[in-house]
């Protein structure tokens, strides 16, 4: 059995496994940082770090909007970086070697597959293409805003 941290982005429900994610973080502040690109909101600091604060649903190409004050900071395998995500949902467990995880077709959506949970589509996100995507607009070379 896997421990999911579902959010919202949008209408559209994301997960993480519980085992990526170091800490959910509140009402922190975000320090500007200057030059970077718009889906960097900024910085927090994060037990005497800095780490950089990613407006998620911007970054794959949800409107802008109100987000939650509440943010996900990935382990240190997946990090140091905080997602900014619309809204947090309660922790679910999933045994997810039985679930079917139909795999997504684009190379740039960070969805490593969909669940079905009780006609629920939760969408996996792939940290390993995030991070990929995030070094690819943080150097300029990726194609989105």
């Amino acid at each position: 059995m896997s421990q999911l941290l579902p959010f919202k982005l949008g209408a559209e429900v994301y997960a993480l496994e519980l085992i990526d994610v170091q800490e959910i973080v509140e009402h922190c502040q975000l320090h500007p940082i200057p030059g970077v690109p718009e889906t960097v909101l900024g910085a927090i600091g994060f037990h005497g770090r800095i780490v950089p604060a990613i407006d998620l649903p911007l970054l794959l190409g949800f409107p802008a909007g109100l987000r939650s004050e509440r943010m996900i900071v990935l382990t240190d395998e997946h990090g140091p970086v905080a997602l900014v995500v619309d809204q947090l949902l309660r922790i679910i467990t999933l045994d997810l070697v039985h679930s079917v995880l139909s795999q997504s077709d684009s190379e740039k959506d960070c969805i490593r597959g969909v669940l079905n949970r009780s006609g629920q589509m939760i969408s996996m996100l792939d940290l390993a293409q995030l991070r990929l995507l995030l070094q690819q607009i943080c150097t300029g070379n990726g194609d989105r805003k």
